[in-house]
């Protein structure tokens, strides 16, 4: 008798102890910083140390464009909106897309990371409830089939499902498909982009779209058109307003530079 409670005791430790090793695996004690790779006190939403956190750039209501929300000295209308006419109602971004965003966004979409998600989702979701916009739906920037298997995921996909679980909004997922494949936007300069994208959404279910307030969901707004080409396709389909959030955006400064590095590159 001794000898089966003594078994069954030493069973019932490997268990706890494996259950143990199981749960750190899955949720580890020393939780790191996304950019420094320095481990945090706690697990909290936002897994970035306060060292890193001081680096990024927010983006106020106070310093930025009025249309698109690129950061600026102060408010005002930034020269691509005064220019060029905008499909989308509103944009706006976390932050500007420098040093540590740079480096969230390129391990999250290239380099195998998507659990960074979570962080800029929550980072979007907070920078939502401060503007206080009445959105109807939420929807992301779709990729071809093609595309999205090479990645493995959408990035797109994995920030709007947390955001929409964060605030309790309804995310649409098959409203709006990517028609075709486009070059990669990050190689071509201003004028370029608009043509590159243009015509290559197309709305499937467009009675939920009309007469709805739709926020699209993205990582980085650099001259707006993605998220152009996706509003004059929602908004072809009835719907009523389109507003943009993203986790950051080029500065106007930094992309003239890209366009005139990419018009001497040609």
């Amino acid at each position: 008798m001794n000898n089966k409670i003594s078994f069954a005791q030493k069973l019932k430790q490997f268990f706890k102890s494996l259950f143990k090793k199981a749960d750190k695996l899955v949720f580890p004690p020393n939780i790191k910083c996304l950019s420094c790779y320095r481990d945090l006190p706690q697990k909290q939403e936002i897994e970035l140390c306060e060292d890193c956190l001081k680096k990024i750039r927010f983006i106020n209501e106070d310093c930025c464009c009025k249309v698109c929300g690129t950061r600026l000295k102060q408010t005002n209308i930034c020269s691509n909106c005064s220019k060029n006419k905008r499909n989308f109602d509103i944009a706006r971004s976390v932050c500007v897309y420098d040093e540590i965003a740079v480096k969230l966004i390129i391990n999250f979409k290239f380099n195998g990371a998507p659990y960074i998600h979570k962080t800029l989702a929550n980072m979007m979701a907070e920078k939502y409830l401060n503007l206080k916009w009445k959105c109807d739906e939420v929807l992301f920037v779709p990729l071809t089939p093609k595309k999205q298997k090479k990645r493995g995921y959408n990035q797109t996909e994995l920030l709007a499902k947390h955001f929409c679980e964060k605030l309790n909004l309804p995310l649409v997922c098959d409203a709006i498909i990517k028609t075709k494949e486009t070059k990669q936007q990050s190689n071509l300069g201003f004028v370029d982009r608009q043509e590159n994208i243009k015509q290559s959404f197309k709305v499937t279910e467009k009675a939920k779209i009309k007469g709805k307030n739709v926020l699209i969901i993205d990582d980085v707004f650099t001259t707006g058109a993605t998220s152009g080409a996706i509003s004059r396709s929602l908004k072809d389909a009835g719907a009523k307003k389109v507003f943009v959030l993203t986790f950051a955006s080029t500065e106007l400064k930094n992309q003239f530079e890209f366009i005139k590095n990419d018009k001497k590159d040609k």
